[in-house]
């Protein structure tokens, strides 16, 4: 793992300096920086570093007390590895008082100590009780330690103290700004007393994880999880025990606290209460949870009046006492609005998911960002990987495209509950409504796209682009399916390579599903020549779909037949695109109360919907006019 981090200082194990003899030649020094073992370091832990990969090149600076201006340089030296350790020896060539001083307190004995700032570029964690083979030896330390790969020597610093316990403090509450102090004092390392403690701590890791009386049940695979991430030392055997408690307490079972009746607690509570009253207590549980569902029947709203009077409740207002007054009061709060146009958009969603979609199997679905003309592009890359010769120069592909540009419109209806309804508690009206708006919404997207395909608009379907099958032979069977699926597997890009497009889908109308079931999935055929295979080679080739707008001339007048049929392939080679705005593929709901429509006693639901259809790819796609 490789971080950016803070310069790290070593408190060197030694610093010898030899005064000059009075002559010319500079004082010496030399320092043992790093003695090659584990080092405990206040704010980091346990590290130790790879001396393989510290950068000491160069020339070293020797500060006093990690003074770096001009005056604080003392001296310079090099760095150099021996016997798997960092040792730095140098000259005292600075002519400034710190130099000097530091020179003359060596002279009268004073011993002084040494900073080695390092600065780390790449470093890892080593699992405690984990060897590493670093420096020359083998490296354990019971709590785990950070081992700096590489690094940069920077600088070694002169100072009069080591790291006391005062020092570490200060320097540990300052590693964002500054460095870090380190204590490169080598641990002992007793390998029998780390492997028996090892040896407990696994121990004690088998005794927490031990199974209750009961067992851990279903929470079995996740205390395994935690047992081997405390085995790994990933979690400490305390963080271990508080997750045991925890799923111990969650696996008690739960004890349900008696109901006192009380005012709704909120919209979707009224809601549960709508659904629980229409009897959708699986659609309730389904989008709004077995919680709030179960709020919603302890409530036991027997009417609709119920349901207002609780709204009132929720919005702190008094309760008239006329029916027509409350219903009126409970339609201008927040929360009754609110909760009728959530289950109508359930209700709307729902029966909009359940209606056939038989687009679905073959059209690919697009986002798009307004209602502009936008392009649809089904990019189609020519050529294929060609044989690259040695030294030889990798040549550029081409790409052609299939494109067409479609718009998306808003289709749109209202939807209104009156005051009577509710006083009449009559809510089927709402629902049957509801859900009707959604089977519409439906209806109209798959009127869209079966209109686009039926118009055949620029001839898509066409001699030309090698996806029309006409004539005498052109009826639904064994033969001419095969001719289709030949159309679509031979179809090629300019230079003659095979796009390698498969048929997934055979689309026919109602009159067409017994012949399509026929081909489809009969094992056998009856053969008129003898001596001819029985087997059918069509049997499950593709997948059928029924849609009864192929046939439906009242509404797509000429272009309907109830002989026609197509083949397809699947989404991903976009035969035809339906496009939404922004990605939205349900309808919108928007509310609009008593007091925005003064013509009505009644409150409504904008409800609207942005789409649009288009073709893009003749090659994906097949159609046998079914006659001649």
């Amino acid at each position: 793992m490789t971080t950016a981090v803070e310069n790290i200082l070593l408190a060197a194990t030694e610093v010898a300096i030899e005064a000059s003899d009075g002559g010319a030649k500079r004082p010496q020094i030399s320092i043992i920086a790093y003695s090659g073992g584990v080092m405990r370091v206040p704010g980091w832990g346990d590290v130790a570093l790879d001396l393989d990969g510290l950068d000491a090149a160069g020339q070293i600076p020797l500060l006093a007390d990690h003074d770096a201006r001009v005056g604080g340089v003392v001296g310079h030296g090099e760095a150099a590895v021996r016997d798997g350790r960092l040792i730095v020896a140098g000259v005292m060539s600075g002519a400034g008082p710190a130099a000097q001083q530091i020179v003359e307190m060596s002279k009268g004995g004073f011993a002084f100590q040494a900073s080695v700032g390092v600065e780390p570029a790449e470093h890892e964690p080593v699992r405690a009780g984990e060897p590493a083979e670093v420096n020359g030896r083998t490296l354990v330390s019971q709590r785990g330690f950070t081992l700096v790969r590489r690094g940069r020597l920077r600088e070694v610093s002169i100072t009069p103290l080591g790291a006391d316990a005062g020092t570490s403090v200060a320097i540990a509450a300052s590693r964002t700004k500054e460095r870090i102090q380190m204590n490169t004092e080598v641990q002992n390392i007793d390998e029998a007393a780390i492997r028996a403690r090892e040896r407990d701590r696994l121990k004690q890791i088998e005794a927490v994880c031990a199974a209750p009386n009961g067992g851990w049940g279903a929470a079995s695979s996740r205390v395994e999880e935690l047992k081997a991430s405390a085995i790994a030392g990933e979690i400490t055997p305390q963080d271990l025990s508080a997750q045991l408690l925890n799923i111990l307490r969650e696996s008690r079972p739960k004890v349900a606290s008696p109901w006192q009746p009380q005012p709704v607690g909120g919209v979707a509570t009224l809601e549960a209460a709508l659904l629980s009253r229409l009897g959708l207590t699986a659609l309730g549980e389904k989008t709004l949870g077995a919680v709030a569902m179960e709020h919603g029947e302890r409530f036991k709203a027997t009417h609709a009046l119920d349901i207002c009077r609780a709204a009132l409740m929720l919005d702190g207002q008094d309760v008239p006492h006329g029916r027509e007054e409350m219903v009126r009061a409970a339609l201008s709060t927040y929360s009754l609005p609110t909760a009728l146009g959530n289950l109508a958009n359930k209700l709307l969603l729902d029966a909009y998911e359940e209606s056939p979609a038989t687009w679905r199997a073959f059209c690919s679905v697009r986002s798009v960002a307004d209602f502009k003309p936008n392009t649809a592009i089904r990019p189609s890359f020519t050529g294929q990987l060609e044989q690259l010769a040695p030294g030889g120069e990798i040549k550029h592909g081409q790409v052609s495209e299939w494109y067409t540009q479609f718009q998306i419109d808003t289709f749109a209806k209202m939807l209104s509950v009156d005051r009577r309804d509710i006083v009449n508690d009559d809510l089927g009206v709402f629902e049957d409504a509801s859900r009707a708006y959604g089977r519409m919404a439906m209806r109209r997207l798959s009127d869209l796209v079966y209109q686009v395909l039926l118009a055949n608009e620029g001839g898509f379907f066409s001699a030309a682009n090698n996806n029309l099958i006409i004539g005498a032979d052109a009826a639904l069977g064994i033969d001419s399916l095969a001719k289709a699926i030949a159309f679509m597997l031979t179809q090629r890009d300019d230079e003659g390579n095979d796009l390698d497009i498969r048929p997934k889908t055979l689309l026919v109308p109602p009159e067409l599903q017994p012949a399509a079931k026929a081909v489809l999935e009969s094992e056998f055929i009856q053969q008129i020549a003898e001596k001819q295979p029985t087997g059918n080679s069509m049997r499950r080739v593709v997948s059928p779909e029924v849609e009864p707008r192929l046939s439906n001339s009242l509404k797509f007048g000429a272009a309907a037949s109830t002989k026609h049929w197509y083949l397809f392939a699947s989404p991903s080679n976009v035969p035809m695109v339906v496009g939404f705005l922004n990605g939205k593929q349900t309808t919108t709901v928007e509310f609009f109360g008593l007091d925005q429509q003064v013509n009505r006693l009644a409150v409504s639901w904008r409800v609207y919907h942005d789409f649009g259809a288009a073709f893009v790819d003749p090659r994906a796609a097949v159609r046998s006019k079914g006659e001649a």
